[in-house]
């Protein structure tokens, strides 16, 4: 086996991919952990606007005063705070399980994201078989999936208006990107590694 070092322009492609890859992270996991996917607003006398409640997958903020949270309670059945839901209609019988669904996916994608983030960084330090370089890749690929699934499923019931679906959604996209960048190296970095040991002519 032909010992091989990644050329540092590859490195360095990893190294940016990481960097993208953190960002993606940090937004994603700020946007999935804060509650305002959907704020709802209601309408004062004089015509301004107050915030009368938010939510997302996980907990409901119903009760606000001035314009601050003073209380927030987890989803249940009873979707309490949930201000889309209404037992009056056939049709929201899966609002609850919607919900958590959405969650489900959302958190999984992150996860992906996080070990397609971590091995983008190993590739470019560590010498990998030739296939290991491709799951890095794999996983950021099926991080974009799972992280557009739960935002799909979610916008069932939820309209999203506030910073946190923002910042999940603006985390999606620095995903693709980190895909991209990681896809890249790892093509590189099997070309290279194949020239090196003569299986494609230089």
């Amino acid at each position: 086996m032909v010992v091989f070092k990644a050329d540092s322009l590859s490195q360095k492609i990893c190294y940016i991919a990481t960097v993208f890859g953190v960002i993606g992270l940090v937004l994603t996991c700020v946007g999935v952990g804060t509650p305002r996917w959907q704020s709802d607003y209601a309408t004062q006398p004089d015509g301004s606007y107050v915030k009368t409640g938010s939510i997302n997958f996980f907990y409901a903020c119903p009760a606000y005063s001035n314009g601050t949270i003073i209380g927030c309670a987890n989803r249940d059945a009873n979707l309490y705070g949930y201000s889309t839901y209404s037992s009056a209609s056939p049709w929201m019988k899966d609002y609850n399980q919607r919900m958590q669904n959405a969650g489900a996916l959302c958190i999984v994608g992150i996860c992906f994201l996080f070990f397609g983030t971590l091995i983008t960084l190993i590739m470019a330090v560590i010498y990998l078989q030739t296939w290991h370089n491709l799951i890095a890749p794999i996983c950021l690929f099926l991080a974009c999936l799972f992280m557009l699934a739960g935002m799909a499923e979610g916008s069932r019931y939820l309209f999203y208006n506030d910073y946190s679906a923002n910042l999940y959604q603006a985390g999606h996209v620095v995903t693709i990107f980190t895909l991209l960048l990681s896809a890249f190296a790892a093509g590189r970095i099997n070309f290279s590694r194949w020239t090196e040991a003569g299986k494609i002519p230089s």
